[in-house]
């Protein structure tokens, strides 16, 4: 409910520096009789608007209300053909965001160190990224470990495109077009997401199902909902989590008990 009356707040104070800006524009121009650039107008409701909202909204409101004026009045400027464009290119780049609340992330340097760290210590011959983006994970690992084999999947046209042209030279390395969730994980070793905390649950799940024993699922920041990590790799800014899959019986071995 807070950020519900937070939001009417902060647009109820853009408002009315919108307004105020405008009056006092008009009041300026009818004194002088000289027009006032519309840019100038839309800086001084910026201003107004964030000494207004500076003791009365959270902190990261002054920086909206500075620059939301300039924005709407650049608006008007550009031709909306330009907006349909952006519009439709956002659709395809965050495609999965819509269809299964997965936005796209990027991952580093470390995450990459940390899951060759991972291959070479448990000898994986077949690794999957559930939604690989652009594939410059699973791409600069196939390069290093040619005798394992890759394979990603990513549904957002724009990204599937920009993965097939980098992995174009991989002969180890495949990028499907579709949806990781219909298809068997059986056949990896390791099995790698960054997705986000809403399908955590039912990925783990899946790979319970699925996976064979001696496979991990690996998961990086996001952990799954009431399930302790076989181990915590630290990996940049986000901890890259392993997850032993638990063969018949329930019992994990004694190297597959959670630690820090």
């Amino acid at each position: 409910m807070r950020r519900y009356l937070s939001l009417i707040s902060g647009f109820a104070v853009l408002a009315l520096a919108i307004t105020v800006s405008v009056l006092l524009a008009r009041a300026y121009i009818e004194w002088s009789g000289n027009s006032v650039p519309p840019w100038l107008i839309a800086m001084i409701a910026g201003a107004l608007g964030m000494l207004m909202g500076w003791a009365l909204l959270p902190t990261w409101w002054r920086g909206v209300l500075l620059i939301a004026p300039l924005v709407v009045w650049g608006g008007f400027q550009i031709h909306p053909g330009w907006f349909l464009a952006a519009a439709v290119l956002l659709f395809l780049v965050q495609f999965n965001a819509i269809r299964h609340q997965v936005p796209l992330y990027r991952s580093g340097r470390p995450v990459i160190e940390a899951l060759a760290d991972e291959i070479e210590s448990r000898g994986a011959s077949s690794f999957a990224d559930l939604g690989c983006g652009d594939a410059h994970i699973i791409a600069a690992l196939a390069a290093r470990y040619p005798d394992c084999r890759f394979t990603g999947f990513e549904t957002a046209p724009v990204l599937y495109l920009l993965a097939r042209w980098r992995c174009r030279h991989l002969t180890n390395c495949a990028i499907r077009y579709t949806d990781f969730w219909s298809v068997s994980w059986s056949r990896y070793d390791m099995v790698f997401a960054f997705l986000s905390p809403q399908p955590m649950l039912r990925l783990w799940r899946k790979c319970q199902r699925e996976l064979a024993p001696q496979a991990s699922m690996y998961s990086l920041a996001f952990e799954v909902p009431g399930v302790d990590a076989s181990e915590v790799i630290e990996a940049g800014r986000f901890d890259l989590l392993r997850y032993a899959v638990l063969p018949k019986g329930g019992v994990r071995d004694a190297g597959d008990q959670p630690r820090d």
